[in-house]
């Protein structure tokens, strides 16, 4: 199969790529994900000014022991740009297949800033580059990160300072929040200024709560927290819902970022139309090697529907969301119950008499739906543990 996928122009040996973030915090990790089968990798984003870490930073929401959700006040690059700027360039030389992308941050008055860490990326080789308008914590503050990304003027400006220099000739993408009303108004005007596509979403806003227990905040920094980013697979629906609402905007590529963790995740991105998905808490938490099971998954997906290559079906799905208003309000569904899988635990018949429209009732036999009450909310079929309801048409003359 052909795992080949194009972004901007550019070729990616396949559509896995590491984010911006601690797992590309210097030329080693990089170059390691790169020996692991990554196709390409985002600098840890650089800043001119000096850059300082909290000693705890991390806090997990976990269901059982699987982490579901991440958060985290790490901040960027330690390392000065210059450094960073040879370590692009020695990178470059060992993997010339591999992308390298410069992640680059600075202040919306400041044109300067964003030119000389753009220019220093192009000059050591970069194959791209991505405008950090979304960092959720620490920078919004300093009027930086999500502070810029929250508003169209800002995004565009700065767009617009980096398309217009000649000396700027790789793609510029902006990596957007999705802290907005309307994700699809800021795509919209960094287009208009010239950038050559969008990277959604970046972690987003949080506070992770109280430890119970010692009544002391997550993460506890000396008995005092802020609000971190929020990361790992529960905000893979919003990062779809950007990434949709995004791939309306004509012309505009987008590459995918949020929750993704498996294959199986990053062909939902793809179905949608973005070629390309980044990938970081998963690799914190389970390792550069993660991406051999992601491409597995990918593979079991494509050879399931008869795909011989990512071209087949990135896109596919692209048209399946509308707006609320263009959904067809007569299509008819009602719960039906399968007796053999049914084990009477009455999980719907709670469910629905509490949180739906008491549409479920008991008899020896077990559940049953009563058709003229049912609604079709599909409330029952979550909570079922075993499978036994599913959605049916109803015909109605």
């Amino acid at each position: 199969m052909d795992y080949g996928v194009s972004f901007c122009s550019i070729r990616f040996d396949n559509p896995f790529v590491l984010s911006s973030g601690p797992p590309t915090a210097s030329a080693e990790l990089i170059r390691r994900g790169f020996d692991a089968g990554w196709a390409g990798a985002v600098i840890k984003t650089l800043i001119r000014e000096p850059v300082n870490y909290l000693q705890n930073r991390f806090a997990v929401m976990r269901q059982g022991r699987h982490i579901v959700g991440f958060e985290n006040l790490e901040l960027l690059s330690t390392r000065p740009p210059d450094k960073w700027f040879e370590d692009i360039a020695r990178l470059k030389k060992e993997f010339p297949s591999r992308i390298i992308i410069g992640s680059i941050m600075g202040d919306a008055r400041a044109p300067e800033d964003w030119l000389y860490l753009a220019r220093g990326c192009v000059e050591a080789g970069a194959d791209m580059l991505e405008l950090n308008f979304s960092c959720p914590h620490g920078y919004p503050e300093r009027g930086k990160g999500a502070a810029i990304g929250q508003n169209a003027e800002y995004c565009a400006r700065i767009c617009g300072w980096l398309k217009q220099c000649a000396d700027i000739n790789i793609p510029v993408i902006a990596k957007l929040t999705a802290l907005v009303a309307d994700i699809q108004h800021i795509g919209e005007a960094v287009r208009g200024a010239g950038a050559d596509g969008v990277c959604a979403i970046n972690s987003i806003s949080s506070f992770f709560g109280i430890d119970l227990k010692t009544l002391r905040p997550k993460p506890d920094i000396n008995g005092k927290t802020s609000y971190g980013g929020y990361s790992g697979p529960g905000i893979k629906p919003i990062a779809l819902m950007a990434v949709s609402s995004l791939l309306h905007v004509p012309d505009l590529p987008v590459m995918a970022c949020g929750g993704i963790e498996s294959g199986d995740d990053a062909a939902e991105f793809m179905l949608l139309g973005a070629p390309v998905v980044q990938a970081c808490t998963a690799v914190m938490l389970r390792g550069f090697a993660i991406v051999d099971k992601m491409k597995e998954d990918l593979h079991q997906f494509m050879d399931w529907h008869g795909f011989n290559g990512c071209g087949d079906f990135i896109g596919k799905c692209q048209n399946s969301v509308t707006p609320y208003s263009s959904l067809n309000p007569e299509a008819v569904l009602s719960a039906c119950i399968d007796p053999d899988k049914c084990t009477g635990c009455q999980a719907c018949l709670v469910a629905c008499r509490d949180g739906g429209y008491q549409a479920i009732f008991l008899r020896d036999a077990g559940p049953y739906v009563k058709d003229d009450k049912c609604t079709g909310c599909s409330l029952c079929s979550h909570v079922c543990p075993t499978g036994a309801i599913t959605m049916e048409n109803r015909w109605v003359f």
